[in-house]
């Protein structure tokens, strides 16, 4: 079975003991996109160039939500822009990743109320070890100054292009950060093209938001 690049993101997207998201819901919302998009990439279901994304191979995808992304890509044939995805992608991805945890049992939700505002869900995780595990292999990798597979490096690139390396290399020597860097750069051509677009789109999400 190919990686859960979703699921993984999430975790790094949010608190491991609280469930609280450390981005904007934007930028929350187009990584989980892009993550959904990088798991059709792992399966060798699409391929991106040019910043467009085209369907490689038909056959479905070994999970339901990977299934589903496909489903859409095939159905819309005449939508081929990876950035036009990510904006379509990420206004359910948030909740067609948590339900996907939480019918796997990685995350409970929990409902707070707040006065005169609508209630808000948080999906706490069940197991602190499962959901920090993304961060503390990521961070071993750049501590320890090791070289890095797919689906590790397509996280940590991700990370970087939304924001989260922020709170990632936050207590990181400068040779990590550096090392971090390197990785990045030496991305595989689709990963460098979807996470130039994914990154140019947060930057403008958050400004937009911020204006």
């Amino acid at each position: 079975m190919a990686p859960m690049l979703a699921d993984e993101f999430f975790r790094l997207a949010h608190h491991d003991t609280t469930g609280r998201p450390l981005l904007h819901p934007r930028a929350t919302g187009l990584g989980l996109a892009a993550a959904l998009l990088g798991e059709l990439l792992a399966e060798r279901k699409i391929i991106i160039q040019d910043g467009r994304l085209y369907p490689w191979q038909r056959t479905p995808p070994s999970d339901a939500l990977a299934h589903t992304t496909l489903d859409q890509v095939l159905a819309q044939p005449q939508h081929t822009e990876v950035r036009v995805w990510l904006g379509f992608l990420s206004a359910s991805a948030y909740g067609s990743v948590a339900d996907r945890l939480w019918r796997a049992g990685h995350v409970r939700p929990v409902t707070g109320r707040r006065l005169l505002r609508r209630d808000t869900v948080t999906y706490v995780p069940v197991d602190l070890l499962t959901a920090a595990g993304p961060w503390i292999h990521l961070t071993s990798i750049l501590r320890g100054g090791e070289q890095i597979g797919w689906p590790e490096g397509f996280l940590l690139c991700l990370a970087v292009a939304t924001g989260l390396d922020a709170f990632l290399l936050r207590d990181l020597q400068p040779e990590a950060v550096d090392h971090c860097r390197r990785l990045c750069a030496a991305a595989p051509a689709q990963i460098g093209e979807l996470m130039a677009i994914t990154a140019a789109a947060v930057g403008e999400a958050v400004l937009a938001y911020r204006t």
